[in-house]
């Protein structure tokens, strides 16, 4: 009878690799060190992923989730971004593998973004038109917030974080105040 396959391993794997990461960074998820974390062999892991970016990336795409589920309960728009901040500050390490993966998960052509095509048909819906309207401006808010988050995770200043979020939030207010005109600007482009 052949070896019935363990249906949860490749859970058991990311939830080692997470908190390895959590505590040691990029030199925590050795594979031999994951794969002695979950519970298994390293020929065994090495058959889910075929090297330490692969894992790499299947952690980052499973922080990604949880961060767009944090983002997705948010009880209105404005309360988006400061949940983005939130995020980085009180998970600075799944923040850093986030940034590291940036390029391939966000900004590639043709990349799948649920964080994006949920906040776009927010715009639509609260604003009017179409939710590929609001593209300029959901690019906007995404790098100030992504640049303020990197920021935060930079420093111990309570002070200089304080700063930093405070004028992250003030900058993105301003900016859902006048949303509208970015999508008259993205109409006017198409004329």
């Amino acid at each position: 009878m052949p070896p019935i396959p363990d249906q949860k391993l490749e859970e058991r794997i990311l939830k080692a690799a997470q908190r390895l990461w959590r505590i040691r960074g990029d030199q925590g998820i050795t594979l031999r060190a994951v794969a002695r974390e979950a519970g298994t062999t390293t020929p065994t892991l090495y058959k889910r992923f075929r090297d330490k970016n692969a894992l790499r990336m299947a952690l980052s795409l499973r922080l990604r989730d949880e961060l767009n589920a944090e983002l997705f309960a948010s009880p209105n728009l404005e309360a988006v971004y400061g949940r983005y901040l939130q995020y980085a500050e009180q998970h600075p390490r799944e923040f850093e593998l986030l940034h590291r993966t940036w390029g391939p998960l966000v900004l590639m052509p043709g990349s799948f973004r649920p964080g994006r095509t949920w906040v776009l048909s927010q715009f639509a819906l609260r604003f009017g038109g179409e939710p590929e309207e609001y593209a300029q401006a959901f690019e906007i808010l995404f790098l100030t917030c992504h640049a303020a988050a990197s920021l935060l995770v930079s420093t111990d200043d309570k002070a200089v974080r304080s700063e930093i979020r405070d004028r992250c939030l003030a900058v993105c207010g301003k900016l859902m105040e006048h949303l509208p005109i970015f999508r008259l600007q993205a109409q006017a482009s198409e004329v």
